[in-house]
């Protein structure tokens, strides 16, 4: 027995055309991140990491 597929879901045909209308656009030129909060954590990470590897060497040689 198939499954009918619900009412508040799109059709296939739906999603095909969804699909298609976004490869037209292409890529965005503003990068790999599309939510902006995403880029200043990332990149807040990425200055934290490199604080703590500088404060470990410090600690280290002293």
């Amino acid at each position: 027995m198939a499954f009918k597929r619900p009412a508040f879901l799109p059709s296939l045909d739906e999603l095909e055309d969804q699909a298609q209308r976004r490869s037209v656009h292409g890529s965005t030129p503003k990068g790999q991140f599309d939510h902006p909060t995403a880029k200043y954590i990332f990149f807040a990470g990425i200055v934290l990491v490199v604080v703590g590897h500088a404060a470990g060497l410090l600690l280290f040689f002293l």
